[in-house]
């Protein structure tokens, strides 16, 4: 998956010119903000139910979801169609307009996708999340690597629609997956619309500003200074997010384990498990990150080849954020998986409004470096309000974490030598 990511950013720069760069990385920071509004809503509820809840009631907390999900999909497709004039007004780009109303057809498919895969991660099972988003990503690269290697023009506004035919072809593989247990009911329960509305609404409402508040610089950038600046910056940011990688995928693993073990096991497990999960992936993380620190100017060079050299020191600051994202990341992910959705969500509009005020401030005075600064500054303050939290709910000693992470080292070590012993034995 990283591979191939990096490979469509790779080459995307390479068939655009730096407007288009900047006006796709636009369009791309305003679209998530409904894919993470929607999967807030509908995956982490659906979720955390199917993993707690018996079998007998999966079918109706399924048709529950889906009824949702189609509903919310509804809403933000219109918002998206309502605010397409006005975004492209703001960023002195109309040619984005035709790009949203596209993406709205992709939209109303990934929603049938986003409901698949919830309901394979609810039972621990990750195949057909892993195959299905491989191949919508696969699906743009190899649109983009026939466009650069035989020379073609290319558009905006194809790559939507090369997008829209990936998002096809992985809903219809995930489909596959969960076909035996995507079982609809002919009614739906009270009980459970009012539960998953419950949860789903702090969860819908966290998601929403969570995206809001990551991308909000990129579209500041673009307001303030130019769509061109709003793309160098993209480049150190997409770095720093390819080495968050281990992150993501930890918080994907322990959204659903934690929803059990808070049942089965109470505080104690999850405290375990944040300071286990968070500490493993700051041992993975470490080496990357003081390696693209030390080698920033030959990976901007590498990635953006000579047209992006403003992209070096913004790349060396946004990487000291990358420390405190696990922290923050499965923070969210334990609170929400243990029913305290209120309380992430008020944390996070704290954080957005907190992070746009930043931003606001220091992309006035100090242009695009001040973006990479707001960033680090916003880290910063969550990361220390997030552990005095954890601390009081649950005990969590960030010391812990850390030694936990010192640990990995030698765990995977004797891994290592174990299985090299096994291999000269056999």
């Amino acid at each position: 998956m990283l591979a191939i990511s990096f490979g469509s950013y790779y080459f995307m720069i390479r068939i655009l010119d730096k407007t288009d760069f900047g006006l796709w990385v636009l369009f791309l920071s305003t679209v998530s903000i409904l894919e993470f509004a929607r999967t807030g809503l509908i995956s982490k509820s659906l979720i955390t139910y199917l993993s707690s809840s018996s079998e007998d009631a999966h079918n109706s907390i399924i048709t529950v979801s889906f009824v949702l999900n189609l509903t919310i999909t509804a809403i933000l497709a219109v918002a998206c169609y309502l605010f397409a004039p006005l975004l492209g007004n703001l960023w002195d780009s109309p040619q984005l307009i035709p790009l949203f109303n596209l993406y709205i057809v992709a939209f109303f498919v990934s929603g049938f996708l986003v409901q698949y895969q919830a309901i394979e991660q609810a039972q621990l099972q990750f195949r057909g999340v892993f195959l299905s988003n491989l191949i919508r990503q696969f699906a743009l690269l190899g649109f983009i690597l026939y466009v650069y290697f035989n020379g073609e023009q290319t558009s905006l506004i194809v790559l939507v629609k090369v997008m829209t035919i990936g998002t096809a072809a992985a809903a219809l593989v995930s489909y596959l997956f969960v076909r035996r247990t995507f079982r609809l009911s002919v009614t739906l329960e009270k009980r459970w619309i009012k539960q998953l509305l419950r949860y789903g609404k702090y969860s819908f409402g966290t998601a929403m500003t969570a995206v809001i508040s990551s991308s909000i610089d990129q579209m500041m950038i673009g307001g303030l200074v130019s769509p061109i600046s709003a793309g160098i910056y993209n480049i150190a940011v997409r770095v720093t997010n390819m080495i968050n990688i281990p992150t993501n995928a930890m918080a994907t693993i322990v959204f659903p384990q934690s929803a059990r073990r808070i049942e089965d096991q109470g505080d104690v497990a999850v405290k375990y498990l944040y300071e286990k999960s968070v500490g493993t992936v700051l041992a993975m993380l470490f080496p990357a990150v003081v390696l693209a620190f030390i080698f920033a100017g030959p990976i901007i060079h590498f990635i953006g080849d000579d047209r992006y050299p403003e992209s070096v020191p913004l790349l060396q600051i946004t990487l000291l954020s990358a420390f405190f994202i696990p922290f923050t990341k499965q923070f969210g992910t334990i609170l929400e998986s243990t029913g305290r959705v209120k309380l992430n969500f008020h944390i996070t509009v704290v954080t957005v409004a907190l992070n746009a005020l930043l931003n606001y401030v220091f992309i006035r005075y100090w242009g695009i470096i001040g973006a990479a600064v707001a960033m680090l500054i916003a880290y910063f303050i969550l990361f220390i309000s997030t552990q005095m939290i954890l601390k009081k709910l649950l005990g969590v000693s960030t010391g812990a974490t850390l030694m936990y992470a010192f640990k990995s080292y030698g765990e995977a070590y004797n891994k290592f030598v174990e299985r090299k012993r096994e291999a000269e034995f056999s």
